[in-house]
């Protein structure tokens, strides 16, 4: 009986301290997902307008629960890579010095969802930096369409 439970508190301890250091970029991560997926919905509020009955009918311009599950399936993920690399801090990269498995994982979920977030809003608008943009980037207005 007390050895479980010392084995429970050891454990418990472990998995603490590798979320604890990931919890201030957990929730960087968490903004920046739910920016995107605001934009994604301002996106499909504009198709909706603009196309009408072209755009696809079932759920245009509305929060879907299908999507905002893909969006928590996506959070989790991000939690997973966030603690597996905070997990490579605390035990090969211990003496790297100022180099951070977190902070690049991080960095790059940022990135990730700057691009998505610029593709929604350059999608389906008229402004001139959004014109330039879309060279470069997906538009993603096609998505809202039926094949």
């Amino acid at each position: 009986m007390y050895n479980t439970r010392y084995l429970a508190a050891a454990i418990g301890g472990i998995l603490w301290s590798l979320v604890l250091p990931a919890l201030p970029y957990a929730a960087l991560c968490t903004a920046m997902v739910c920016a995107d997926a605001v934009t994604a919905w301002t996106l499909s509020r504009r198709v909706a307008r603009r196309y009408g009955r072209k755009a696809r009918n079932a759920g245009a311009g509305k929060i879907q629960s299908r999507r905002m599950a893909r969006m928590l399936v996506t959070l989790g993920k991000i939690y997973a890579l966030l603690i597996l690399a905070s997990a490579i801090d605390a035990v090969i990269m211990r003496d790297a010095g100022s180099v951070s498995a977190l902070r690049f994982s991080a960095g790059a979920v940022c990135l990730w969802q700057t691009v998505s977030i610029l593709e929604n809003e350059a999608s389906c608008s008229d402004a001139s930096w959004a014109r330039i943009a879309r060279r470069w980037l997906i538009d993603k207005a096609k998505r809202h369409f039926t094949p």
